[in-house]
């Protein structure tokens, strides 16, 4: 396990080294289970490529979805500001404001999102806004013991680190507004960001209550698996993961994943068991010289300990002939 230490400054921007694909970002996520509503929002400079990619998205009832994309042009790594979306540091590791105040595009299907272009320009522009306020719920963590995803540093972060939150506010779209109570993850991560770099990984969120939840991380760079890494939360206590195991099952092509089970096994040894069940998918896509790497988001009702919690999962495959590279792995 790595032993980098999370710091307070990490909290606040990097300086960029040379890498020309060099990425700081901050993810940030909310979800209802009980309504089907939830949010992702994202934004990544990529200060050495002049832009920062931009992601607001609703999670709307019925299969519905709100989005907003946008590769914002930037001139520093001096602030997450760009296409409205904001994100401020209220209390270092502790608290965070997210903003955004701009328009997006309202999607009568979020699996609309296979195709982009035909989904922007048969779909509806509406305004969006939002205030979101995340406090940690317990102390954030790495993906590797520290600040890192152990295994990762070459293509996906050097440094990273995440937790639960308590999230409230507010989010109006084309002019409904919602009022959020309720739990959610953030991340901020920095380094290389190869899209393409890695064959799979596997991210698993869920949360029954701010005192139990889990997270579950999986990967494939190169010719061999990592362990996986991540943490459960149980009863307020947190122990850290150092070996994962998701099997997904898939529909037909396009090849989305309809439920998984994840065996985690914490640092003392102790084997811990979830089953899932996707309920609402919004697929995202980079594509670069040719090669197309693949983020469906599913919105997911879990079986932990014995009670149910919801999460966002995220199943990053580069897509090889329309397959998803992981799905006979994970």
């Amino acid at each position: 396990m790595g032993t980098v230490p999370i710091l307070e400054q990490d909290e606040y921007m990097h300086e960029p080294t040379d890498h020309p694909q060099f990425n700081e970002s901050a993810y940030y996520n909310f979800v209802d289970g009980d309504s089907g509503f939830a949010v992702l929002i994202r934004m990544g400079n990529r200060v050495n490529e002049g832009h920062a990619e931009v992601t607001v998205l609703l999670y709307l009832p019925d299969g519905a979805a709100a989005i907003r994309f946008d590769r914002a042009p930037i001139t520093s790594n001096e602030r997450f500001d760009a296409a409205g979306l904001r994100f401020e540091v209220v209390e270092p590791l502790k608290k965070m404001k997210v903003t955004f105040d701009g328009t997006a595009y309202l999607l009568e299907k979020g699996t609309a999102l296979e195709n982009p272009k035909q989904a922007f320009t048969t779909s509806p522009v509406v305004p969006l806004t939002l205030e979101l306020h995340y406090e940690n719920v317990v102390p954030v963590y790495g993906l590797g013991g520290g600040s890192g995803i152990q295994g990762a540093e070459d293509s996906i972060a050097v440094g990273h680190y995440q937790g639960p939150c308590s999230v409230r506010g507010w989010v109006e779209v084309d002019g409904a507004r919602r009022e959020i109570n309720g739990l959610g993850f953030r991340d901020h991560s920095w380094g290389p960001r190869i899209w393409q770099g890695p064959h799979y990984w596997r991210w698993l969120s869920c949360m029954v209550d701010e005192r139990n939840g889990f997270v579950a991380w999986a990967q494939k760079i190169g010719d061999v698996p990592s362990p996986g890494n991540g943490m459960v939360l149980r009863d307020g206590v947190v122990e850290l993961v150092d070996r994962v195991s998701v099997k997904s099952e898939y529909g037909p092509a396009p090849y989305y994943a309809t439920t998984m089970s994840v065996s985690m096994w914490t640092e003392s040894g102790e084997h811990v068991e979830a089953s899932g069940r996707v309920f609402h998918n919004v697929p995202l896509r980079n594509r670069r010289d040719g090669e197309i790497a693949r983020l469906a988001e599913y919105l997911v009702e879990f079986d932990y300990r014995g009670a149910t919690g919801h999460g966002i999962c995220e199943y990053h495959d580069r897509m090889v002939d329309g397959v998803p590279a992981g799905m006979r792995e994970a």
